[in-house]
């Protein structure tokens, strides 16, 4: 049924997404995008849609992969609860104080430790979350400043590296190898080449440091910052954070805060999520083919359900809590988490609609066979992050597109090198949803572990990630007309983002009318 809904296919995910920014109203608008699709789907039988919709949350609910990354959050949010409670974060904030002199250090690292928690994207959010949460609250830096930071550091920095994601990718390369009848490279080299031509991931990364260094803003975030600065307000009035952890647990207990009720549960989460890597992913010989093996959401379930036994074993081994006091500990967590994990099933069940209905293919038939090789570039990173922005999610995109892009690309060249390297701009196109739409669960999960509110959170950061987008678009279409190598291209569009970040500042402060030296007066009181 290829194509058969034409431009129907796009409308569930419009809808979805329209009414998430008209409403602020996340689970209803997710709701009502799976139900139009139901309905569609069964020629305007509104009886029909309704039960297709029950039966496509409850697949999302039951499907093994998505029911261990929901008692992963669960989980998670016991987690946390226990170091709130056990007086963690209040003893983090207090032994920041004395590293972390100023809000540009905060933002620098929070930046870095992004970056250095490359092994997963949904660690990384958590971690990242956990360890500057309070800090930022106690620099009046927005929520929205650190969700952006945690969604930008996620899922562009796991794409490198050494993580759940590498295996996935390369995989996907042999694919389109194999599909191009390439002979002359194989799967891993390729993959290799491809990475500089990421480029989207790239500068997204790279962007976050230049605006902690710079401490310059622009459009929605200069606003929250400024609010942030201004009023002491890190949420915004009327917001609805999804992680509102002094709301929900109140005061931590009344004992001398130490670092190691912070430190301990974050420790096994890592640790012990390495191991399931290690774990799961035997015989393996190398790091590459372990990681090729392994099952990231039940290494990810292991070592929140660490974390959550390190609160527990603490709480009772020191009698900071009795039985009781535990338990309710433990559900609270669960609490925390249960508004995310409504969004989560959602999302998921609007992606299998966008399957069902077979939104890529009807996307991809765009595409036509009479477009010039030299803007092959351009147009695959941008159906990329139509696809991954309309269905949130990038390995999805990723194996939709990277069969078609490598031997498209081969077709039309008869290069290899040509040809491979259209991956690393299928994974940019494919990120670039899955860093910033309203339904991808890493952008849910960032909005989570920062403590804002899910709506704040993507608008603030959509011009980010658009600039990001823009620039990487700049540099492929200089690629497709020119073959200019990413040794220049790269440096060029850094060159860019830097320019773009004052400009865009500078317009931003004129047209909010925000006294540019805010920041500075502040930062200097807060240095004395």
């Amino acid at each position: 049924m290829e194509g058969s809904y034409g431009f129907l296919t796009i409308l569930p995910p419009l809808i979805a997404i329209v009414l998430c920014f008209l409403t602020k109203r996340v689970l209803v608008s997710l709701f009502l995008g799976i139900l139009t699709g139901g309905i569609i789907m069964h020629g305007g039988n509104p009886f029909a849609g309704i039960a297709y919709t029950l039966d496509t949350v409850i697949g999302s609910m039951t499907d093994e992969w998505n029911a261990r990354l929901l008692l992963f959050n669960l989980l998670m949010g016991s987690g946390v609860a226990f170091i709130w409670r056990l007086g963690g974060s209040k003893a983090l904030t207090e032994w920041a104080k004395t590293k972390i002199k100023s809000r540009k250090a905060a933002g620098i690292g929070a930046w870095l430790l992004g970056i250095l928690v490359f092994f997963n994207d949904y660690v990384n959010a958590a971690i990242v979350g956990n360890v500057f949460r309070d800090i930022y609250d106690e620099f009046k830096l927005s929520t929205e400043r650190l969700s952006y930071i945690l969604d930008s550091t996620a899922a562009p920095v796991a794409t490198f590296f050494i993580s759940d994601w590498i295996a996935f990718q390369i995989g996907m390369v042999q694919q389109g190898i194999e599909s191009a009848g390439i002979q002359e490279i194989s799967a891993f080299p390729a993959y290799l080449m491809s990475i500089p031509y990421n480029m989207y991931c790239i500068f997204a990364v790279i962007l976050v440091g230049i605006l902690a260094i710079t401490e310059k803003d622009y459009g929605p975030m200069l606003k929250a910052e400024h609010r942030a600065l201004t009023e002491g307000k890190t949420v915004r009035d009327g917001a609805s954070p999804m992680l509102d952890v002094n709301y929900e647990l109140g005061k931590p207990k009344d004992i001398k805060p130490m670092i190691k009720t912070f430190f301990l549960p974050i420790i096994a989460l890592i640790a012990v999520t390495l191991f399931g890597f290690w774990w799961t992913g035997r015989p393996g010989e190398s790091i590459m083919e372990i990681l090729g093996n392994s099952d990231p959401a039940k290494a990810l379930l292991w070592g929140a359900f660490a974390m959550t036994a390190v609160g527990i074993y603490m709480a009772l081994s020191q009698k900071i809590m009795d039985l009781k006091e535990t338990m309710d500990t433990f559900l609270d967590g669960f609490k925390l988490m249960l508004l995310a994990c409504g969004i989560l099933v959602l999302a998921w069940s609007l992606g299998t609609v966008a399957s069902d209905m077979k939104l890529a293919d009807y996307v991809i038939t765009k595409i036509g066979d009479n477009m010039p090789y030299t803007m092959l570039p351009i147009v695959i990173f941008l159906f990329g992050m139509l696809i991954s922005f309309s269905t949130g999610t990038s390995w999805g995109t990723m194996t939709i597109l990277t069969p078609i892009a490598i031997p498209l690309a081969y077709k039309m060249t008869g290069d290899p090198y040509f040809a491979v390297v259209m991956a690393g701009v299928v994974f940019s196109g494919s990120i670039f949803g899955d860093h910033c739409s309203p339904i991808s669960d890493t952008t849910v999960l960032a909005s989570i572990f920062a403590g804002a509110d899910h709506i704040d959170h993507v608008t603030t950061q959509i011009p980010y990630a658009l600039t990001a987008a823009a620039v990487a678009g700049v540099m492929y279409t200089i690629f497709g007309f020119t073959g200019m190598s990413p040794v220049v291209l790269i440096p060029l569009g850094i060159v860019l983002l830097i320019v773009l970040t004052y400009v865009l500042s500078g317009y931003s402060v004129r047209r909010y009318g925000i006294c540019p030296d805010t920041k500075v007066s502040l930062d200097e009181k807060e240095s004395m």
